[in-house]
C-alpha cells in the first residue's frame, strides 16, 4: 500500500538527527531533511574518512553539519544509517542508546539483526536512488510501520510504501533497482513485461513501482551518460550491480531480478 507524498512532517522540537554515512544517498537525504524544513543545526552527519567524499560533502553545503559516529551517538537521537551493508559489523562497535530511534537503509540487514547487533529501536526503510530523491520523484518502503519515519520520508517528496510482511522488502530492493535495470535491459533488448506481471501477483504494488521507474528514469541522451547514470546506481557488492551484470550477461529481466532478491537475501544472511 503506498503513501502519498508531500505530506507534512513537523519533527518533536528535541528531535536532533545523525546520518552516519554521508556518501551519495546520505547527503541526499540530508538535503532532503534540510529541504523539509529540519533546522540545520539540529542536523549531524558523519563519513568514512576518503577525502573524494569529504569534497563532495563541502560541494553539497553540508560542511558545518559534519561530525563523527561517537558524537553523533551521543547527541542525536533519530539516527539514519547510509552505509553499505558490509558496514553492519563495524557499526556493531559502535553503543546505541536504547531510547535512540535507528532508521537503516541497509540492504538485507532484517530488523532482528539490527536489534541484536544495535541494541536500539529499529525501522527499515528502502529508498529509491540518490538522484529520484533530490528530484523528488522517489519511492521508499518501511518497515515495520512508524509514523514519523513515514512522514519524515513523505516530507521530502517521497510516495511511502507500507509492507505487510518484512520478506516484502527483498522484492521492494530489487523494485528500487529498475531504474538502472531498465536501462540496461534497453541496451539489451531485454523485455521486463513478463517479468513485472510475474511479480506483481505475489506482490500487487510492483506495478506502481514499475509506473514509477518508468517516470523517474532520466532523460539520457547518449549511452555514455547511461552507462555512467547506471554505474553510479550500482555498489560494489550490491543488489543493483548483480541485477546489471545478469541483464548484461544475457539473463532475462525476471532471471535478473531473482538474482537481485538472492542477493538480498545473502546479505540479510551476513554473506
Amino acid at each position: 500500500m503506498a503513501k502519498n507524498a508531500e505530506s507534512a512532517w513537523n519533527p518533536p522540537e528535541d528531535r536532533i538527527i545523525g546520518i552516519i554515512g554521508c556518501g551519495h544517498l546520505g547527503r541526499s537525504l540530508a538535503k532532503g531533511l534540510l529541504g523539509s524544513g529540519l533546522p540545520r543545526k539540529r542536523l549531524l552527519v558523519s563519513y568514512g574518512g576518503k577525502s573524494a567524499t569529504f569534497d563532495d560533502i563541502k560541494q553539497a553545503g553540508l560542511f558545518a553539519n559534519l561530525s563523527d559516529n561517537k558524537e553523533i551517538i551521543r547527541r542525536a537521537n533519530f539516527i539514519i544509517l547510509a552505509v553499505r551493508p558490509q558496514s553492519f559489523k563495524t557499526l556493531k562497535e559502535l553503543s546505541m542508546p536504547k531510547e535512540t530511534l535507528v532508521v537503516s537503509c541497509m540492504a538485507g540487514i532484517s530488523t532482528a539483526a539490527l536489534k541484536e547487533g544495535l541494541g536500539a529501536d529499529c525501522v527499515r526503510i528502502m529508498p529509491s536512488g540518490p538522484d529520484t530523491i533530490a528530484a523528488r520523484k522517489g519511492i521508499a518502503a518501511v518497515y515495520p510501520h512508524n509514523d514519523e519515519v513515514a512522514a519524515m520520508l513523505s516530507g521530502m517528496g517521497l510516495k511511502v510504501f507500507a509492507l505487510p510482511e518484512e520478506e516484502y522488502m527483498h522484492t521492494f530492493t530489487a523494485g528500487v533497482c529498475l531504474t538502472a535495470a531498465l536501462l540496461a535491459a534497453k541496451k539489451s533488448g531485454t523485455d521486463a513485461g513478463p517479468a513485472v506481471k510475474c511479480f506483481a501477483r505475489d506482490y500487487p504494488p510492483f506495478r506502481d513501482i514499475y509506473a514509477w521507474a518508468l517516470h523517474a528514469l532520466p532523460d539520457l541522451a547518449t549511452e555514455e551518460e547511461q552507462e555512467k547514470y547506471i554505474n553510479k546506481m550500482c555498489t560494489k557488492g550490491g543488489i543493483t550491480e548483480v541485477i546489471v551484470q545478469s541483464l548484461n550477461s544475457g539473463s532475462s529481466f525476471l532471471e535478473a531480478l531473482n538474482k537481485g532478491i538472492r542477493r538480498s537475501k545473502e546479505l540479510s544472511a551476513g554473506r
